[in-house]
């Protein structure tokens, strides 16, 4: 007990001390939260995937050898047998097996691999093992790690997945590189055909098809063991070469649809002004500002900020209304041209607001009519806001627009100028 008083009386002193120190130190807290949400696809990496820094790879992990034109030029290995640098256009596509590393009496790091009961080495010179598993991009040159390929073939085969790059291969024989670069659809629904070997940098070529049969490819860096790239360098025309941003396993367009209908989804809304849609025949129809809907479904579409609305009117009859929910220029914002969400409608059920607004005095104010005895609040849906109104004692009022001028009695229309 003594014991524990004595250490918390010196943490208490050491608390003071340190507030002297650095009571003048002051922070903000941190607008960050605590908890990141993975996308499916980062969670699938860190589930199945294991990043194996160079410094922690064990005896037995798989590579295939998949040389590049320097690794021509300047062989990564040595024959065990002979410490002789191998031809490495000998070894391409051999899978060496790593049996782990090794410090000689001259100082020198050596991997040791074996293939077809040969054994090799890659060695390095003038640093430790330690200093170059600090470097970000550590690793051994032409080794495609067969781990991921492994893993990602028993996975992904037969899947479906979903396409966020617009760019991806086929292969040309006739091209010097064995591939050409082809467009396909953002959002695109493709089916895993194969997964093999790729690339030291992109160990894992997937191979998939679309709806029309038509067969590409995308190699892809998983767990980016050995790929020699650090996190920063997947960027512009490396990008989609990491598989989160080259596939995704969920439909953006079911995706969006979810999230616009948890906000939008069954709510009222009104026209706020004549707008053509399409009938329950596709028939394209011009429907009255005020017309009352209920959004039953939101359809998106691939590869376009737009979206089909489908809607419910007072009569049951139901309509599909072309919408966006962001704008697509900034020449649209100003003209209010690209059929933006809140430009179209009004959000609230108006009869329900105006309960004593007959139908035949609605069918009026769609089509911006007045008439003598329509009250104040029947006049401003019909014609909107006046310019200015001028207020007289004994009720009388007048509404000033630019081509005429409403007097009113009571809240009531008398006469029309």
């Amino acid at each position: 007990m003594k014991r524990f008083l004595a250490i918390l009386i010196g943490a208490t002193s050491c608390s003071l001390c340190t507030y002297a120190q650095n009571g003048y130190i002051v922070t903000t807290t941190s607008q960050q939260t605590s908890i990141s949400v993975e996308s499916l696809e980062k969670q699938f990496i860190n589930d199945h995937f294991k990043y194996y820094n160079l410094c922690d790879w064990t005896p037995g992990m798989k590579f295939m050898v998949m040389p590049e034109r320097k690794d021509i030029i300047i062989p990564p290995f040595k024959s065990a047998e002979t410490n002789k640098e191998v031809d490495t256009g000998e070894l391409k596509h051999k899978i060496f097996e790593y049996l782990g590393s090794e410090i000689t009496e001259r100082g020198f790091v050596h991997f040791n691999f074996e293939c077809e009961g040969q054994q090799y080495y890659h060695e390095l010179k003038n640093t430790t093992l330690e200093q170059y598993c600090l470097k970000p991009k550590a690793g051994i040159p032409t080794l495609a790690y067969l781990g991921d390929v492994d893993i990602a073939k028993e996975l992904l085969e037969g899947q479906t997945l979903y396409m966020r790059t617009n760019k991806v291969r086929i292969d040309d024989p006739n091209s010097i590189s064995g591939y050409k670069e082809v467009p396909i659809g953002i959002n695109e629904e493709v089916t895993v055909t194969a997964v093999g070997v790729g690339s030291r940098a992109y160990p894992v070529k997937i191979v998939f098809q679309d709806k029309k049969g038509n067969t590409y490819y995308q190699p892809v860096a998983i767990s980016k063991t050995n790929c020699g790239m650090a996190d920063s360098d997947f960027i512009m025309e490396n990008k989609n070469k990491y598989f989160p941003n080259s596939f995704s396993f969920s439909d953006a367009n079911t995706k969006k649809s979810k999230n616009l209908m948890s906000k939008y989804g069954k709510k009222t809304v009104y026209l706020k002004a004549e707008t053509e849609c399409l009938d329950e025949t596709d028939t394209p129809v011009r429907l009255p500002r005020y017309t009352q809907f209920t959004i039953k479904n939101i359809i998106s579409q691939n590869n376009s900020p737009y979206v089909f609305l489908e809607l419910e009117n007072i009569d049951g009859k139901h309509y599909k209304i072309k919408a966006a929910f962001t704008h697509t220029s900034v020449v649209d914002v100003i003209l209010q041209s690209d059929n933006y969400f809140t430009d179209l409608f009004g959000i609230g059920n108006l009869r329900t607001k105006y309960p004593n607004i007959t139908e035949e005095v609605w069918n009026m104010i769609s089509r911006g009519k007045v008439r003598k005895g329509m009250t104040t609040d029947e006049c401003r849906l019909a014609l909107g806001n006046p310019m200015r109104i001028h207020i007289v004692t004994g009720g009388y009022e007048t509404w000033s627009y630019e081509r005429k001028t409403l007097d009113f009695t009571n809240k009531k229309l008398d006469r029309i100028h």
